[in-house]
């Protein structure tokens, strides 16, 4: 089993008493927002970088790469 991290050491340290279910699902809820700003300002700044503008994922969409069977 693998050791656990920093993080997660210092988040059970945090909630070492009981949560009741609300509790819990606040704090799910807050770190579930957490990533998903840290992801989407992580793919901004890949986007920014790589210089993909919103023409260009729009035109992803229209691409396929599947194999034609016949």
């Amino acid at each position: 089993m693998a050791s656990l991290s920093n993080a997660q050491l210092e988040i059970i340290k945090m909630f070492d008493k009981n949560q009741s279910e609300q509790e819990f699902i606040e704090l799910k809820q807050v770190l579930s927002e957490y990533l998903a700003n840290k992801l989407t300002k992580e793919i901004e700044r890949e986007s920014t970088e790589k210089g993909y503008t919103k023409e260009v994922v729009n035109t992803w969409k229209e691409e396929h790469y599947r194999t034609a069977y016949k």
